[in-house]
């Protein structure tokens, strides 16, 4: 057991009581007691983002005394996910000297990943693994996969919606980060440490300290040139940069990873060949659009999330504990329970989505010497399931451009904030979240009403477009023709705009749009005036500019 022993026990009357589905399964899965720990701790901490929160980030000379520093490196990452992939990037690839620690374990995470050849390609192409490499920890590669939503009662009834190049591949998160923990250790001059969490960060203007409380050591120092903080939805540095909103939605999302699911084509059996990426099987109930997720894995394992979104703000609808339950309860009515059925894990965690209101960056990305990477950051739209996908098709320009901020000490916030470069579609696509919430007192077809549109119109498009909207990338063109065609079958659909968004979102909604505009001519602009200098010069400012354009 760890340290949370002030958090509430797997075996408890009251968990048995409240939860009493949860505990049977948790009970019966390898390790559940420590899942279920962390899961309980998650949870309880979500609350922390209505909280202010403690100043952990100081900024200026310190004052009194210190403690000694341990170790010196050049970047110090908090966070053992994500944040292991960047560090170990910028260790193996570019020679930095890195230090990776997490409050639990560097290079365990609560759930797997899945993703597309192509974009899992960018992990080559950032220089991190080899295309062999990267082979030992795909675990399953499927024909295509779809996206279903219940249409009872809806007026029109999208078929499924298949893709071949969204999230084909199935990634077992334990090896690929495995991988990037031993390429830290044997670049050299590098370190993990598992159990320390973070205590403060102090920012002068020559370096950073951080100092943590590592569960054997006790509290320790060290200096850096460049703090990341890659801690998740709930960061506290996050919340400490942003006061006034780190995100507006959540997504709490459960599920485990099991075998010995009836197998076949019917809809409640598992076909390993196919992907489910999204599926609704019923409409609204108690506040909540259920979604499901189903990917296989290897040796008969197949993964199922269940999620929804609510705002932030309505913290009670957004208990991880209380939709394991839902979970669990209605599993067998998605996928049904063949012969040897077991759990073999639970995977569970927090997707954050920012509601951008007004022109340019909303979030505060960056500070002195302080970068925020992955979901701490929130930058990706609500499509990007868990942010795996976005940090991977990313992680070229931002390992790039940290090393080039390191060696040019091009460390101050206006500089590190390109790293984290705000894009318009992005901001424009995350409103889409406000559309998958429930609202109290609507009518509970309401949300697969509008996704069936969505599909339709999908449908009547070329592929790509449906690719760009599910891989965070979609082009201003594609985003008009998708908009004109759901207006085509559905005259009156914007009439729901001010209905779930609100006047200021509205406005807000309206504003990003322009902005998307804006940014797309330039982008033509600087393609065509030559302004897209890769490889001219190695200069950090130079290459901000060129991913920006070139790769939005």
């Amino acid at each position: 057991m760890s340290s949370f022993n002030a958090l509430p026990q797997l075996g408890s009357a009251a968990i048995r009581e409240a939860y009493p589905r949860t505990y049977a399964a948790f009970c019966g899965m390898p390790e559940g007691e420590v899942w279920f720990e962390r899961l309980v701790e998650l949870d309880l901490h979500r609350h922390r983002l209505l909280a202010t929160p403690q100043p952990m980030v100081v900024f200026g000379a310190a004052s009194g005394p210190q403690s000694a520093v341990s170790e010196t490196f050049d970047v110090i990452v908090a966070g053992g996910c994500f944040g292991l992939i960047v560090g170990a990037t910028l260790a193996a690839h570019y020679g930095w000297r890195v230090l990776v620690f997490d409050r639990h374990w560097v290079g365990r995470t609560h759930r797997d990943w899945n993703i597309s050849r192509g974009e899992l390609q960018r992990l080559s192409e950032a220089g991190l693994f080899t295309p062999s490499e990267m082979e030992a920890f795909i675990t399953a590669e499927y024909e295509g996969g779809f996206v279903k939503f219940h249409a009872e009662g809806c007026p029109i009834a999208a078929e499924p919606l298949w893709f071949d190049d969204v999230l084909t591949l199935a990634v077992s998160s334990d090896r690929l980060l495995a991988q990037c923990r031993q390429k830290l250790l044997a670049a050299g001059g590098s370190r993990c440490l598992d159990q320390a969490t973070l205590e403060q960060v102090q920012v002068e203007a020559e370096g950073v300290t951080v100092v943590v409380r590592q569960v054997e050591a006790g509290r320790l120092a060290f200096r850096g040139q460049l703090f990341i903080d890659t801690m998740g939805t709930l960061s506290p540095i996050a919340r400490q940069l942003n006061p006034r909103e780190t995100v507006s939605y959540l997504c709490p999302t459960v599920g485990t990873i099991a075998t010995g699911f009836a197998t076949g084509s019917a809809a409640d059996e598992v076909n390993a060949r196919v992907g489910e990426i999204l599926v609704t099987t019923g409409h609204a109930q108690d506040g909540r659009q259920l979604l499901w997720e189903g990917f296989a894995g290897q040796d008969g394992e197949f993964t199922t999330y269940l999620f929804h979104y609510a705002p932030v703000a309505d913290i009670g609808r957004l208990s991880l504990l209380a939709l394991f339950e839902t979970y669990f309860e209605t599993l067998p009515q998605y996928k049904r329970p063949g012969a040897g059925f077991a759990f073999r894990r639970p995977v569970f965690g927090y997707i954050p989505g920012l509601h951008h209101v007004g022109l340019g960056p909303q979030k505060r990305t960056a500070a002195h010497r302080v970068l925020l990477l992955g979901d701490a950051a929130s930058l990706n739209s609500p499509l990007t399931f868990c942010g795996f996908g976005s940090l991977v098709r990313n992680l070229r320009r931002i390992t790039h451009l940290i090393d080039l901020a390191l060696k040019g000490q091009h460390l101050d916030e206006a500089s590190l904030r390109l790293i984290n470069a705000y894009e318009p579609g992005v901001a424009i696509m995350a409103a889409f979240t406000r559309y998958m919430v429930a609202d109290e007192g609507e009518d509970p077809k309401a949300v697969n009403e509008l996704l069936n549109i969505v599909m339709e119109a999908l449908h009547q498009l070329p592929p790509s477009v449906r690719t760009g909207l599910f891989q965070d990338r979609m082009a201003w063109g594609d985003f008009v023709k998708l908009m004109l065609q759901m207006q085509k079958l559905h005259p009156n659909i914007w009439e729901a705009v001010p209905r779930k968004l609100g006047m200021v979102y509205t406005s807000a909604w309206v504003l990003n749009f322009v902005e998307f505009s804006a940014f797309a001519l330039q982008k033509e602009l600087a393609g065509v005036m030559g302004q897209l200098g890769r490889g001219l010069r190695e200069d950090f400012y130079n290459y901000a500019n060129y991913y920006r354009y070139a790769l939005a």
